[in-house]
């Protein structure tokens, strides 16, 4: 066995499906946050411990768990047969949208890949935290490994993912609402994605996606705002079946939209498969009403019978997972 170095990573949540960029487009947010600690250990299996906020309310099988997962991926690949003891520190909010099991995935691998010095581009070690995902979808985990704001794109030749990552503009600023709605697994919520899109509606959504890029891009936090909130195709139809909670259909949600927008010229998204929603903001135009507007939308939740769980008043971070000094 290998002298007991122990690695840890500090890994960022994130919001994919970042507006209308269903499974191309997110976002890495400094809180919350988790912590990956990786080191050899006996035999050849691994062993997971889970801690933190959240430790305690999950499963801690490695058959099951994003991280183990992403790690067997790039342990088969590596020929890695030692024993390996994973550590999660897990203080982002479960089944709530924020990308947990993309944070843990992109914890391990970052972990494993500082333990053994690989030395794996960004792009591979996207490859293989994805591996953690169901259906081995990329957004979540480019966010959380690369941090910023990310397209991420599977080349048509290689197959392989490429990630396009910019660094968010330093004016904008978010506030995440986490509602006590209890989210259907994100498979199910996979299963409200209509197969047939009216043409116009993959028009409006290819526009938005381009003027949301080009807006973090460019630095330009009004073309952000402007456009992020608006998803006529999969958060519409997940709204409408109900996966953000009962009452909280298409309609609910555009009329909070758009009043959100009108009076106060903030956008509103769903994080991920929800229910968690974002607001986003111009940290120098709207500071003085975000809690207005945020306070706005908690009433809401509440009249339809749920409460707050947690509200986290944050920013797009511009870095991914990191070793944390020993």
């Amino acid at each position: 066995m290998r002298e007991r170095n122990t690695i840890t990573v500090w890994v960022p949540s994130s919001s994919a499906n970042l507006g209308p960029g269903f499974d191309v487009l997110s976002i890495a947010l400094r809180e919350p946050s988790l912590k990956v600690s990786l080191s050899f250990c006996g035999g050849d299996n691994i062993k997971l411990v889970l801690k933190g906020k959240y430790g305690e309310t999950l499963c801690a099988s490695p058959e099951v768990h994003s991280g183990c997962r992403a790690l067997r991926a790039l342990m088969n690949k590596y020929s890695i047969n030692e024993g390996l003891e994973m550590v999660v520190y897990v203080d982002i909010p479960p089944k709530k949208g924020l990308g947990l099991s993309g944070a843990e995935a992109a914890g391990a691998v970052v972990a494993l890949n500082e333990l053994l010095s690989l030395a794996l581009s960004k792009d591979e070690l996207v490859h293989y935290a994805s591996y953690g995902e169901p259906e081995g979808h990329l957004d979540n985990v480019s966010a959380s490994v690369c941090g910023g704001f990310n397209i991420v794109v599977k080349d048509y030749v290689s197959g392989m993912p490429r990630v396009y990552n910019f660094r968010p503009p330093s004016d904008l600023g978010t506030v995440v609402i986490v509602p006590n709605i209890e989210k259907k697994s994100t498979e199910d919520a996979r299963k409200a994605v209509p197969t047939f899109v009216h043409k116009s509606d993959v028009i409006g959504n290819i526009s938005r996606v381009a003027a949301v890029s080009v807006g973090f891009v460019t630095g330009d936090v009004e073309c952000i705002l402007r456009n992020i909130a608006w998803d006529t195709v999969v958060e519409r139809a997940r709204a409408d079946s109900q996966v953000y909670g009962n009452g909280i259909d298409w309609r609910f949600l555009e009329e909070e939209k758009l009043y959100l927008f009108k009076k106060y010229g903030i956008a509103e998204t769903i994080s991920g498969a929800g229910p968690s929603r974002i607001l986003w903001y111009s940290i120098s135009q709207h500071s003085q009403v975000v809690d207005e507007a945020l306070g706005y939308v908690v009433d809401r939740i509440k009249e339809l019978g749920y409460s707050v769980e947690g509200i986290f008043k944050t920013y797009p971070s511009g870095i991914g997972a990191y070793k944390l000094s020993e």
